[in-house]
């Protein structure tokens, strides 16, 4: 599986543990039922601009490793009903840090890592030892669809000679089903923690897409962009709650539920493609 490399930095340029999707051409102008046949990712996807979780991010797990010569990897641990995890930490001067996933063949991952000059840079690996994302690259972000239902091992490489601070959010896309026949579903939700919840939706190009959030005034917003190709749908700083369009291409489409000021916000989401 090959891998395209992702713009550096958050939020500036453009892509988006234990919950662990796929897509397949839907005919005609109805969304059908999906199919277990995925859509073949070309590569990871550099990430549209995007928010981290706005909460404060839990404690790393008692077990995260510690500086030595041969660290024990970390596990990326989620809240209850959460779609992402995050864990802090420091890096020393040029060391290495892992942490393990557990995810199912075509979820959505996202992963994204932030410090200071982006200095600490992402490595991935399968648990047969394949490198999906190769360090020597020091990508700070990517997404794609899982190619099997295994651990992955992330791991982080501090490039500086000097201790560096970071941020490693993980998120893994719920995906929204249709009914038989159906072109339209209502999903009720929270933001677990204040956390940003992350959905992804199977459609081909050319449907229309509308999706509406109902929440709060004020107190969550809406970031939409395709997984595979990266295209940015509704940017989030616009802090919109409704997006009407023509989707560009065939793949899956990430929603994200943001929630201001890392509140826990109930809401409920209606997407329609047809």
């Amino acid at each position: 599986m090959s891998i395209e490399r992702s713009r550096v930095g958050h939020r500036n340029p453009a892509i988006r543990i234990v919950v662990v999707a796929a897509a397949i051409l839907l005919a005609g102008c109805n969304l059908p039922a999906p199919s277990p046949t995925p859509i073949i990712l070309p590569s990871a996807t550099p990430l549209p601009p995007q928010n981290t979780p706005t909460s404060q991010p839990p404690t790393p797990t008692p077990n995260a490793p510690t500086a030595t010569l041969t660290p024990q990897p970390g596990t990326i641990v989620f809240a209850e009903g959460a779609t992402a995890g995050v864990v802090q930490g420091t890096l020393q001067a040029n060391e290495v840090k892992n942490y393990d996933l557990s995810a199912e063949k075509n979820q959505a991952l996202i992963l994204i890592v932030d410090s200071p000059n982006s200095d600490v840079t992402l490595g991935v690996y399968r648990a047969n030892g394949d490198v999906m994302i190769d360090p020597a690259e020091k990508w700070t972000q990517a997404q794609w669809l899982l190619p099997a239902t295994e651990v992955y091992r992330i791991q982080l490489t501090n490039n500086e000679a000097s201790s560096v601070s970071y941020t490693l959010t993980a998120k893994v896309a719920a995906q929204i089903n249709f009914a038989s026949g159906a072109t339209s579903v209502t999903l009720a939700g929270s933001t677990p923690n204040g956390y940003v919840f992350t959905y992804a939706v199977r459609a081909v190009a050319n449907q229309a897409m509308t999706v509406t959030l109902n929440a709060p005034a004020n107190s969550a917003y809406l970031d939409i962009f395709g997984l595979a190709f990266g295209q940015l749908l509704l940017d989030p700083a616009n802090k919109a709650t409704s997006f009407t369009g023509t989707l560009p291409s065939t793949q899956d489409y990430i929603i994200e539920i943001i929630p201001s000021s890392g509140q826990v916000v109930n809401y409920s989401l209606t997407v329609t493609i047809h």
